[in-house]
């Protein structure tokens, strides 16, 4: 009888040992990237929409980190002549080299673009993003700069972004 318990308890120790060891290969990855990640926090941004558009713009949102990964929602609003414009989205993001100083991301998200004529009816369309981006984390307003390729109907833009996450 009590040889039997042994061998009970064996197995379990063995699986209660693969736990913690999976559970530490994952969490300390995680864990260095929730220091580029952060839990949450606002982004400020401006720059330039290229092709078709080519206008400056101005955003902000939300970033949401969760483990390695990042969600951002924000609205952008483009300042085009003659009408307005503006772009509502929400971008996935992780790390492509997360360092303590500073990080290279890459992401994708999806989105709408609103523009509105002064002489035209209104019109939307969905968009997807492409983007990859570069972050200062040693700082408390941490800046940063990305390049998206947006995909839409028509001239497909890239994104010139300047901003900094607080």
């Amino acid at each position: 009888m009590h040889a039997r318990s042994h061998a009970g308890i064996r197995p379990r120790v063995l699986i209660l040992a693969l736990a913690i060891l999976t559970t530490l290969v994952v969490v300390a990855p995680a864990r260095d990237a929730w220091a580029v990640s952060g839990p949450i926090s606002l982004t400020a941004m401006g720059g330039f929409y290229s092709g078709g558009i080519d206008e400056p713009f101005l955003g902000a949102g939300v970033k949401v980190g969760l483990g390695g990964l990042s969600v951002t929602p924000y609205a952008e609003y483009i300042f085009v002549s003659n009408g307005n414009a503006y772009s509502v989205n929400a971008d996935l993001t992780i790390p492509i080299i997360p360092l303590g100083v500073a990080s290279l991301y890459g992401g994708a998200g999806a989105g709408v673009l609103f523009v509105d004529p002064d002489n035209a009816g209104s019109d939307s369309n969905s968009v997807i993003n492409l983007l990859v981006g570069a972050g200062l984390n040693a700082v408390p307003m941490k800046p940063y700069g990305q390049i998206k390729y947006v995909v839409t109907d028509g001239d497909d833009p890239f994104v010139f972004t300047v901003g900094v996450r607080f």
